[in-house]
């Protein structure tokens, strides 16, 4: 009998050569896309990440500037009599203060609150804007500072130990920005601050 087709094994040969060729493509398919997804992945991850680092960056920002804020701030509360007082009396204070690393040594830690107080007795004016601004964008930021007090010595050109001669003081301003009601749950460990220390050196008040 005469076989008018085709040869079998040939037939056969030509189908497993298709087959292995659409292996082959689908296989190359699913790399391609793979590697597009890992790089859309990348680039969102990319963005992400300078999303975030943009925040620290401005968040550092602001708490140097409330530092330096806070440095003239308690300059001008020292000028006042409430300030007089504490420079008058500052070589007895010696709380434990970060700036002096510990060693026991004359210091005076000077919050917000007084300030605050001051400014609002004296021009009306609150400490930080409480409306939506640059600082306290949509409520979500708050920021506070403390101010230390140390290495008072008399200074002047009557010498030292004469009563009238002014007392000059390192000031150690500490700012800090963070999330608005983070102190509120302590218990939540997901949030972040930013704080700048600013050291400055001033003279104020007679002792």
């Amino acid at each position: 009998m005469v076989n008018c087709g085709k040869n079998p094994s040939a037939s056969m040969r030509h189908r497993r050569r298709l087959h292995g060729q659409r292996g082959a493509a689908v296989f190359i398919v699913v790399m391609v896309l793979t590697l597009l997804t890992a790089v859309g992945v990348f680039a969102v991850r990319s963005a992400s990440l300078a999303d975030v680092a943009a925040g620290y960056d401005r968040e550092a920002s602001q708490a140097s500037l409330i530092a330096q804020y806070a440095t003239v701030a308690g300059a001008a509360y020292l000028a006042s009599p409430a300030g007089n007082t504490i420079v008058t009396n500052i070589h007895n204070a010696t709380p434990y203060c970060q700036s002096n690393m510990g060693v026991t040594k004359a210091c005076f830690k000077l919050y917000s609150a007084p300030i605050e107080a001051s400014t609002l007795s004296s021009g009306n004016e609150d400490l930080f804007e409480t409306s939506s601004s640059s600082l306290n964008a949509n409520g979500k930021t708050v920021a506070d500072f403390d101010i230390e007090l140390t290495d008072p010595f008399q200074s002047g050109s009557l010498g030292v130990g004469n009563p009238t001669s002014p007392v000059q003081i390192t000031v150690t301003a500490i700012a800090q920005v963070q999330q608005a009601g983070a102190c509120a749950s302590p218990g939540n460990q997901t949030w972040n601050a930013g704080q700048q220390m600013v050291r400055s050196y001033i003279s104020a008040g007679n002792q």
